[in-house]
């Protein structure tokens, strides 16, 4: 019998993938999880693998041509007998390739005769990327018309006021954000605690925050539900994004189960998240399922801010820079090490009373030795 495999989602709002490179033919036999596409996204460049094992009876899409999520990609010829589809969530199979400077080695994209899309090496599409350039718009010069490196460097010379898909992205989302009735309230922590235990344990500060902010979420219920249309819906798992920047723009990979890791776990999920945005080879996985947010402001010296809430999320929570300031303790004005917490919430799903004690019961937890000597290391 014949299934039709559709474009899956590839998460973070992404609502189209490109199709870069078909590595199978019509009439080709494929067996299951075999990768018979590769498809560029605003994030990455994903292989995806074959969803059944049986012939490939049509590709639907040429190279070049932009698929919005759930249209045809492919459609397979499956033996009643044969191996059926893989897990319902197939995206999450795909495998991601980085878009890394030597482009692993990969030969420059093949395009079929008459194809439109524009011929360009792996490394040239990422500095188009990180220049914001599209190259639907740049003239190439090389070899059968293919775009080089001083193509595209020419282009951003000569402004055009192109714009790169992934900042569409992030545009798209924003927009749809501020249809939400957000609210932000602002808190100072007293990180003598914090700064003490991070030296104990050995680690940054940051896995710490998130660490604290997955305990205090799974004592608030309310920090991790949606509002569903017309009611309001719990989310009992505690899974973290964290907002990352790249050249590719702002990337939101998510920790999972974040409230069931040690601070060891945390840290290494972190730092492996971060490497993967910036390389591009975050898997789909990577960036779905987030049930409350993280922005390290401080990272680049920020004070304080007002975070915008992340797709999929009820609060963001912003932690400002550590530095000393003049707080008053035992009615005396001291330099402690400070920070500012700030935390946006959907006003549908939470009131103020209720975001403002978890960002107490939050601020309460930082600000304690004991308490902190408590997170599972």
């Amino acid at each position: 019998m014949e299934r039709v495999f559709t474009m899956p989602d590839l998460g973070e709002g992404l609502e189209e993938g490109k199709i870069v490179e078909w590595l199978v033919a019509e009439g080709d036999t494929v067996e299951l999880n075999q990768p018979f596409v590769e498809v560029e996204t605003a994030k990455a460049v994903v292989e995806i693998p074959s969803p059944f094992a049986g012939t490939i009876v049509a590709l639907h899409g040429t190279v070049g041509e932009d698929v919005p999520v759930g249209d045809p990609l492919a459609t397979f010829e499956v033996s009643g007998s044969g191996t059926g589809p893989a897990e319902p969530e197939t995206a999450s199979l795909a495998r991601v390739r980085s878009l890394s400077p030597d482009g692993l080695g990969l030969p420059p994209t093949p395009h079929a005769a008459g194809d439109s899309a524009p011929r360009a090496t792996p490394p040239v599409r990422k500095l188009a990327k990180s220049l914001g350039i599209v190259l639907d718009t740049v003239a190439g010069t090389g070899p059968d018309g293919r775009v080089t490196e001083e193509d595209v460097r020419a282009s951003s010379d000569g402004g055009g006021g192109v714009t790169a898909p992934t900042r569409r992205v992030i545009a798209v989302n924003l927009e749809r954000q501020a249809a939400i009735p957000q609210v932000t309230t602002f808190r100072t922590v007293d990180c003598s605690a914090l700064q003490a235990f991070r030296v104990e344990v050995g680690i940054s500060p940051l896995p710490i925050v998130l660490a604290a902010v997955a305990r205090t979420a799974s004592q608030h219920p309310l920090l991790t539900a949606v509002w569903g249309g017309d009611q309001l819906l719990p989310r009992p798992e505690v899974s973290v994004g964290l907002a990352v920047d790249t050249d590719r723009g702002l990337v939101v990979p998510v920790l999972h189960d974040a409230d069931t890791k040690t601070l060891a776990e945390i840290a290494e999920d972190i730092g492996r998240l971060a490497e993967a945005a910036r390389s591009g080879s975050l898997a789909p996985e990577d960036l779905t399922g987030a049930t409350i947010a993280v922005s390290n402001t401080g990272s680049y010296g920020s004070e304080a801010g007002t975070p915008i809430l992340s797709p999929g999320t009820s609060v963001t929570l912003a932690f400002g820079v550590i530095q000393d300031r003049a707080l008053v303790v035992d009615d005396a004005v001291v330099a402690r090490p400070a920070a500012t917490i700030s935390l946006t919430f959907d006003h549908r799903v939470l009131d103020g009373a209720a975001a403002g004690r978890a960002l107490t019961d939050l601020v309460a937890l930082l600000q304690s030795a004991e308490r902190l000597g408590e997170l599972p290391r």
